[in-house]
């Protein structure tokens, strides 16, 4: 009998560290699974906060275009950004106001396009936007103060249309979000003022 105790005794010890050790594979698959889940939620967030930041980079870029569009659209109609009349040669005015396409060519001078002879269009032309005098900085000729925060001050482009009677301009605006790469192009038309 002392045999069968002592035996009964070493098969309860076996028995016991076999348990521990099952118990002991559990925990660490356990921890796995929940480092995995951890890591797969940082992931998320982090994705989640990168999708953020280009939703507002693109509102902005968005925001600064439609200043552009306006600020081409009152280029057009001759007036400083506080609605007063830009009269020629004043400052922060063109030396000549816009008038029925004079001054608009081929080479885009000063942001005046004549599109009439161009077989792509004008805005789809990229060096336009990065050459010097081919697309107008936002405030150049309406006296409107830069914007803020943006990577880079909006840019827009004035296209001459002669209609019969009618002159219509097409303004076609690029604006930056905070990081340059971050690009949208608004376009409107704006039919010449009466002369």
């Amino acid at each position: 009998m002392k045999f069968q105790r002592h035996s009964s005794h070493q098969n309860s010890t076996a028995s016991n560290s076999t348990q521990r050790g099952i118990s002991l594979i559990i925990v660490m698959i356990f921890l796995v699974i929940l480092s995995i889940l951890g890591v797969t939620a940082m992931q998320s967030s982090s994705l989640g906060s990168r999708i953020a930041r280009n939703e507002a980079d693109r509102a902005l870029a968005f925001q600064a275009a439609e200043a552009a569009l306006r600020d081409g659209e009152l280029d057009v109609k001759n007036l400083k950004a506080n609605n007063t009349a830009c009269l020629a040669a004043s400052a922060g005015c063109r030396v000549e106001n816009i008038s029925r396409g004079d001054g608009f060519d081929t080479s885009c001078t000063l942001g005046l396009c004549d599109s009439r002879s161009f077989t792509t269009p004008v805005w789809e032309d990229t060096t336009r936007w990065t050459t010097t005098g081919a697309s107008v900085a936002y405030g150049t000729y309406t006296a409107a103060a830069a914007l803020p925060v943006v990577g880079q001050q909006p840019r827009y482009i004035l296209e001459y249309f002669p209609l019969g009677d009618s002159v219509v301009y097409r303004v076609t605006a690029v604006g930056f979000g905070a990081n340059t790469s971050t690009q949208v192009m608004l376009q409107s038309a704006v039919k010449a003022p009466p002369v």
